[in-house]
């Protein structure tokens, strides 16, 4: 019986990993009939997975999921009150309502915009709690890294040969000369190339031991994990790391070099020593790097030193507006709305439908309390990946990449909306699932009892 519940529950997580990679083909699921496709199968999905759990017991282990579970919760409850029609006490309604005194009045300035947005950000919960209770086991958790290293070599080949060919069935007219795979927006590819790098290093990396503390040399374990099966992680680095600069996204190949930095630095945690095959790996996807992106992103980096861009002159204003509601916030799906008529003369040449910061804008949204639960509630997964990090003896692997790709995400956020893209959210939080249940130890997610 055991074995079957076993099955079922692995079924329900590679039916999401299938889900997600669906949603990424179909334009990153930017689309409102595509993300609410997603949301609404990945509903299915937990439904299929709580149902199991009725029948298995959670390991205790997962009780600690309790505390960012909870602030999540908080973020979207008031979220979701916000777009309640004349639920909020008098001044606690949006001022926009005021100029139509005969509707009902909304804590939002935009309530229809922001169900889909309540909508996704419910999804992404519960594709967090699906991967943590599929990928208890460590093969499964490997299984799954593999077999999105997989994918993305294969976006990445794709998008390579898209741009050189100048055809993408994915994007057809929306394609620009940039890369940017399926993905309407190269930024938020950008973000995507930079997981399946991660990932396929910390794969690489695996299969020379480099985390283990008693290793052999890094640079001969490295050597025979290359030749015993990780040549196919070299070749995901180099596609994906090829990729990542193809984008021309300077926010995206630093975050890149971030999320490999950090990744790097696991394996001194444990260690101790400094890994001298890691860093040639390091220096090798730098110079590749180099290359490929032809000098055209190591030139636009240097031309963000030449003068201030139009992103950085709305952050004030952006600010401005979040200390006008700071409690309350402006509500959900309101941010283009509300900065509208605070657009500077500087930057009114383009359209503001995002801050270009993501902390800005859910902070202009939900307001400080609610933006405050929401970035708590990462910070508490990020320092349990820390503590598997410097606690676990055995397959670090998915806890380090996840590590990684919160960092990575983390710092591309404040420049860029990558973790707006509902596909790219939703691989972020199966990642990020799949690296919180890992970072326990085996002893304390014991196999489920029926």
């Amino acid at each position: 019986m055991t074995k079957i519940f076993s099955v079922l529950r692995m079924s329900t997580g590679w039916a999401l990993f299938c889900v997600l990679c669906g949603a990424t083909l179909a334009l990153g699921a930017n689309r409102p009939i595509s993300w609410t496709l997603m949301s609404l199968l990945i509903l299915l999905i937990f439904l299929g997975t709580l149902s199991l759990d009725v029948f298995q017991r959670r390991p205790n282990a997962l009780d600690q999921a309790a505390a960012p579970m909870l602030l999540y919760l908080i973020a979207l409850f008031w979220g979701g009150i916000q777009l309640l029609p004349d639920i909020l006490p008098e001044g606690w309604a949006h001022p926009f309502w005021s100029l139509v005194p005969e509707a009902a009045s909304y804590g939002s300035a935009n309530p229809s915009q922001g169900q889909h947005i309540l909508m996704r950000l419910i999804a992404y919960g519960l594709i967090f709690w699906i991967a943590v209770r599929t990928a208890q086991a460590p093969q499964s958790a490997h299984n799954f890294l593999r077999a999105f290293a997989i994918f993305s070599m294969a976006l990445a080949g794709y998008g390579i040969y898209a741009v050189n060919s100048g055809s993408n069935i994915f994007l057809g007219e929306l394609a620009s000369p940039n890369l940017s795979a399926s993905f309407v927006n190269r930024n938020s590819y950008a973000t995507f190339a930079g997981f399946g790098l991660v990932v396929c290093l910390s794969l690489l990396l695996r299969n020379s031991g480099s985390w283990e503390k008693r290793r052999r040399k890094s640079l001969l374990g490295l050597l025979e994990g290359i030749f015993a099966g990780g040549w196919v992680w070299v070749m995901g680095i180099l596609l994906c790391g090829g990729a990542l600069m193809m984008t021309q996204s300077r926010a995206g190949a630093v975050a890149g070099i971030i999320g490999v930095v950090c990744l790097l630095a696991t394996i001194r945690m444990r260690s101790g020593k400094a890994a001298v095959g890691p860093l040639l790996i390091f220096g090798a996807i730098v110079l590749v790097v180099l290359f490929s992106a032809s000098g055209r992103t190591i030139d636009r980096l240097a031309d963000t030193a030449s003068g201030e861009e139009a992103r950085f002159l709305i952050y004030p204003e952006v600010w401005n507006l979040i200390m006008e509601r700071p409690f309350a916030g402006h509500g959900l799906g309101a941010f283009e709305d509300v900065f509208r008529v605070a657009v500077p003369p500087e930057a009114a040449t383009g359209a503001w439908d995002k801050a270009h910061n993501s902390y800005l804008e859910n902070a202009l949204e939900l307001g400080l309390p609610a933006a405050a639960a929401l970035y708590l509630a990462l910070a508490l997964i990020g320092v349990q990946l820390l503590r598997g990090l410097l606690t676990r003896r055995r397959d670090r692997a998915s806890v380090a990449a996840a590590f990684a790709c919160l960092m990575l995400a983390g710092f591309h956020a404040s420049f860029d909306f990558s973790l707006q893209m509902p596909a790219l959210a939703g691989f972020f939080a199966w990642l990020i699932g799949i690296g919180y249940v890992q970072s326990f130890s085996s002893s304390q997610l014991a196999e489920d009892a029926t």
